[in-house]
């Protein structure tokens, strides 16, 4: 019986604990004021330990979303961009050895090669709880 009690208690404490907040992330991607129209954005938060990537749109906007559609939790963040699209959905993955895609050619990017990291990037975010307005990077090659 004490097994029981313990096992039901521990699910209740855990069961309400609750999630760290989160805030939603979307915005766009732009080199000298034109839409990248192919790539993926990385926020990356390394004192928390989370990060989220996301696929650039052909009209340069992103949006983040986590497995369960949730945004990114609250916190400081150091973004990447790179020119690589974000893997295709399993619906779209060819087999293996039937018609491969093929990657992109990244030097023919206009994406220079600093906001590849985000070690290098020098963009940032703050991401705060519930809605937050866009985000737009206007970057410069």
């Amino acid at each position: 019986m004490f097994r029981f009690f313990a096992a039901f208690l521990l699910f209740t404490v855990s069961g309400c604990a609750s999630e760290e907040p989160r805030g939603t992330v979307t915005g766009k991607v732009l080199i000298n004021g034109v839409p990248l129209s192919e790539g993926t954005i990385y926020f990356e938060n390394q004192t928390k330990g989370v990060a989220l990537t996301g696929q650039i749109k052909p009209d340069g906007s992103f949006k983040l979303a986590s497995h369960q559609g949730a945004g990114l939790i609250v916190g400081s963040y150091q973004v990447a961009i790179s020119p690589e699209a974000m893997l295709m959905s399993a619906d779209e993955i060819p087999l293996v050895g039937k018609n491969p895609r093929k990657p992109n050619d990244v030097k023919k990017s206009p994406l220079p090669e600093k906001y590849y990291k985000t070690s290098t990037s020098e963009l940032s975010a703050e991401i705060k709880e519930g809605a937050n307005p866009p985000i737009v990077f206007d970057l410069k090659n």
